[in-house]
């Protein structure tokens, strides 16, 4: 009888290990992947931001960004793709689906609650299948420049977005605000 609650115990705890493990080298396959991505939109952000000011880095989000993305995207491994989403999307490409929405749901709801959040939550999909959200705060004033409320909004550039999204809800942030998330398919 002692040898089989011991094995029981010790097979539980080598299924955890791999859990934490596997969940551990998700985490790390993720954040390479956000890396990749995030750097890669920033630098296009500044060198627009830097030649043209807001209406230029407007201009380039709205009609470049997400060719960039895709580039980026195809350079990943098989079976990983980065995207970014947020309950308040200016491009129907970044509305949730409907399982990525419960989980902001859930996201903005801690940091209103509890005012801090984890760097990142993987959730298990499927068989070998995982998304990794990664929360995106409103950390620099430059991104009020167009995500911000009126009063801080650039005028012009703000015309030309909502010239191209006329159901544009990603204004009316705050420095600090959690906008939404990077969201990490993996595939394994």
């Amino acid at each position: 009888m002692k040898k089989i609650i011991v094995s029981t115990v010790v097979v539980a705890m080598s299924a955890t290990f791999l859990s934490a493990t596997t969940n551990q080298e998700i985490k790390q396959e993720a954040k390479a992947a956000i890396m990749k991505m995030g750097k890669t939109l920033q630098m296009h952000m500044k060198q627009n931001m830097k030649a043209g000011g807001p209406v230029q880095a407007a201009a380039f989000c709205s009609d470049k960004a997400r060719g960039i993305a895709k580039e980026v995207n195809a350079g990943y491994e098989k079976g990983v793709s980065v995207k970014r989403i947020s309950l308040k999307y200016r491009n129907q490409t970044d509305k949730p689906t409907a399982d990525e929405a419960k989980v902001l749901q859930e996201l903005h709801t801690a940091f209103d609650t509890k005012n801090s959040l984890p760097k990142m939550l993987v959730k298990e999909v499927g068989k070998n299948h995982y998304k990794v959200y990664k929360p995106i705060f409103i950390n620099k004033g430059v991104c009020l420049t167009c995500h911000g409320t009126n009063d801080v909004r650039d005028e012009e550039a703000y015309k030309l977005i909502k010239a191209k999204y006329p159901n544009d809800k990603a204004v009316g942030y705050k420095k600090g605000d959690l906008r939404g998330a990077f969201v990490v398919d993996i595939v394994k």
